[in-house]
């Protein structure tokens, strides 16, 4: 993958002083939608490396790329833009990603994981430590999450809110044994304290396996909450269930005197159930003053008790 700067640079000198001069004013114009332009006292006759800096400075690398391909189509010479958007491989994942662009915003990109022949388009959370692949994200009940298995296969939600990436796609990235991946779990209870855990050697089954989570050694200061609160409940090794495909190992679960056939009849949502167990996080959102007494919440009992404590806001994400 060439640096961005360095594919808008050899795009640019392609073109005629002339078009650079065309190319400049449509920056300098209000036509592209959804992008600020950029004054035309900044850059009207400034020379292609100014241009190419101006691009980054202002849309950021991803956006840059977006709006050169935009204007160059606008433009009628089709050809450039796409040859830039040939030459331009948004990475294998977001970790890839900031490696390369170390000033990169967080955002949305798009990605090509090895072995998948489609790209897709991914939040990436570029902190200082890396850039993590956003997976879920709930902040709020305008998405639902008692979904089916198609669903949860696929994807849903929008990937700047609340959303859930797809167990095809999380499978596709951490597929690659040549790669070993961390999970990040960060947690808000309803007071706005943050706890979190992190999973080394994270990593997906495939849908005959129905995407089994395997996670190694944790740590963080959430508890661990996969392998469970007390013993028998290990989410380890546990295949994902749905209301309609169920692997959560109840034949049915015993609970005090409830006999409880599927983990996602009373916990909601869907998840890797073990017996339920500790950790459940795609139940149903509750508001504050109505998060307390739901089994269908998003818990993390090794954090937050009572048991029944639906927390305020989740993000779970993978780096390499």
């Amino acid at each position: 993958m060439a640096r961005v700067p360095e594919l808008l640079l050899a795009t640019l000198e392609e073109l005629l002083d002339k078009e650079l001069r065309t190319f400049q004013w449509f920056l300098s114009s209000n036509v592209l939608e959804g992008f600020p332009h950029i004054p035309k006292s900044r850059v009207d006759g400034v020379d292609r490396p100014r241009t190419v800096d101006l691009l980054v400075q202002t849309y950021g690398y991803n956006d840059a790329v977006t709006v050169t391909v935009d204007i160059l189509m606008r433009m009628k010479l089709k050809l450039w833009a796409e040859t830039l958007k040939e030459n331009y491989d948004g990475g294998t994942d977001c970790t890839q990603i900031k490696a390369l662009m170390p000033q990169a915003s967080s955002g949305v990109y798009v990605i090509q994981p090895k072995g998948v022949n489609i790209p897709f388009k991914v939040y990436c959370e570029m902190r200082p430590d890396g850039g993590w692949t956003v997976f879920q994200r709930r902040s709020g009940g305008a998405v639902s999450f008692n979904r089916k298995w198609a669903a949860y296969k696929k994807g849903f939600g929008n990937l700047t809110q609340d959303h859930w990436l797809g167990l095809q796609m999380i499978f596709s990235l951490t597929k690659n044994k040549t790669k070993k991946w961390t999970m990040r779990v960060d947690l808000w209870d309803h007071e706005d304290v943050t706890a979190f855990a992190e999973y080394r050697n994270f990593r997906l089954g495939n849908e005959q396996a129905a995407f089994k989570l395997h996670v190694g050694k944790y740590q963080g200061n959430a508890g661990d909450a996969i392998r469970g609160a007390y013993s028998g409940i290990d989410q380890n090794g546990y295949g994902f269930s749905t209301p309609d495909r169920d692997n959560d190992g109840c034949s049915p679960c015993i609970f005090g005197d409830i006999a409880e056939a599927k983990c996602t009849n009373s916990n909601g949502g869907s998840w890797w159930y073990s017996r339920c167990g500790s950790a459940s996080l795609n139940g149903d959102w509750h508001p504050a003053g109505d998060h307390i007494g739901w089994a269908s919440g998003l818990y993390w009992h090794t954090w937050k008790k009572p048991a029944q404590y639906s927390l305020k806001a989740t993000r779970m994400m993978i780096k390499s």
